[in-house]
């Protein structure tokens, strides 16, 4: 394979500084620790974000620019994502000796100008912000204000820049064919397992292998829950015992370790670490002697796959959620739960569930506010009521009345009378 030496800093400094002149925006180079490494005082670069990392004592800025940038490498591609607290980020991977080196980050800006219901959502999640609501309004409207389209094409532009840092696709290119050959690796396994288990092998041959509660078991994982997911893994290694041969236990555990492995993949672990680490948890597995030993180091590995997901998974779920809010702000008036749990790629049961988890308001709370916002701009233009109901997306007037008062606690006509 061809190797392509480390990019000096008086290089990465350069292209940072070119592409924080020519576009405007703010940029800097990280490496994968979440460290910055060149570009400035980046974490700083706003009054908003000085103001969060007084409080924020999760160091949620730092994990975000991990989540970017892994997310970023697994694609081969510029990634673009929503910090913790709303603002949108874009980052690229950039190659040395065939491995990724550093991330450059490009941002932060809003897709949306700044209102109440953003201010609300980040004192939300940051309640030590709660005395500073006016405070933190007025920093974010120091934050410049970018539609998608543009997003996307600094977006396209920084990964030029990272090419040019002799990246190269052939390394981008082997990370996205190794994600593929480690899903088709688990499909097979799982149609093997399906042949073993139910009609071949052993003497729980017609004793199905319990494949919802596997299912269970990841989601257990993704979600951090561990010890939910220590009671279903002790279910399937019940199941195991009903085989008298413990080779086929070890094929039943290998196969366990691929489909965790996926899912951990899936949220975004570090590919080298998931790989290095598996092919211990694999040797451990391999090494054991009974199904006792297989046990312990089977609850080992749950143990593994939680502390190396979950840090991953809360950042993302932020993205998602960040990601449907901005997409109900543009689609409020003609929108349905299932057209933005589809948006961001999610079933709508499980992205209603996720969403009043993370924001702490169901959907249709959340859709009536941003309706109810924006009602309020159509008030003072001197619309009929009736007309704005309409224009927001409810189809009856007295409705968006009563809506109007519980947020307000005013009538519509009454709040447009008292100029608020």
């Amino acid at each position: 394979m061809e190797q392509f030496r480390v990019p000096t800093e008086e290089e990465i400094r350069g292209i940072v500084e070119t592409y924080k002149i020519a576009t405007g925006t703010n940029c800097a180079a990280f490496n994968l620790e979440g460290e910055i490494i060149t570009g400035g005082d980046y974490g700083k670069r706003s009054s908003f974000c000085r103001l969060v990392q007084q409080y924020d004592q999760k160091k949620s800025c730092k994990k975000s620019y991990i989540y970017g940038g892994l997310q970023s490498e697994k694609l081969g591609d510029a990634y673009i994502y929503f910090c913790p607290y709303g603002l949108v980020n874009w980052t690229v991977p950039v190659m040395g000796n065939n491995e990724v080196v550093f991330f450059l980050v490009g941002g932060p800006v809003l897709l949306h100008k700044v209102d109440s219901l953003l201010v609300e959502e980040i004192i939300r999640q940051l309640p030590q912000l709660g005395t500073n609501f006016h405070h933190v309004g007025t920093t974010l409207n120091e934050l410049q204000v970018f539609d998608p389209v543009r997003v996307n094409h600094l977006a396209g532009l920084l990964m030029l820049a990272a090419k040019s840092l002799r990246a190269t696709d052939v390394f981008l290119e082997g990370k996205r064919n190794r994600a593929n050959i480690n899903a088709n690796v688990a499909r097979v396994i799982q149609n093997l397992k399906k042949e073993i288990f139910t009609h071949k092998i052993g003497e729980g041959a017609g004793k199905p292998y319990p494949f919802e509660r596997e299912k269970e078991l990841i989601a257990k994982v993704r979600l951090g829950d561990r010890q939910g997911a220590k009671e279903i893994l002790n279910d399937i290694i019940g199941y195991m015992f009903f085989y008298n041969r413990f080779e086929l236990v070890k094929l039943v555990a290998v196969s366990l370790m691929v489909v965790l492995a996926r899912a951990a993949l899936e949220v975004g672990v570090d590919l080298e670490i998931l790989f290095g680490a598996e092919y211990l948890q694999l040797r451990r597995i391999f090494d054991s002697t009974d199904i006792n030993e297989l046990s312990v180091e089977l609850t080992k590995a749950i143990d593994w796959f939680i502390d190396c997901t979950f840090p991953v998974v809360n950042i993302k779920n932020r993205n998602v959620i960040f990601k449907a809010m901005s997409y109900i702000r543009e689609n409020y008036s003609q929108i349905c739960l299932e057209a933005v749990a589809g948006e961001v790629g999610l079933s709508a049961a499980y992205f209603s569930k996720l969403f009043k988890e993370e924001t702490g308001r169901s959907y249709s709370e959340y859709l009536n506010r941003v309706r109810i916002e924006a009602s309020k701009e159509l008030l003072k233009k001197g619309l009929p009521l009736v007309e704005i109901a309409q224009m927001v997306g409810f189809n009856d007037q007295s409705y968006f009345t009563n809506i109007f008062k519980k947020y307000e606690g005013v009538s519509p006509r009454k709040w447009k009378q008292n100029g608020d």
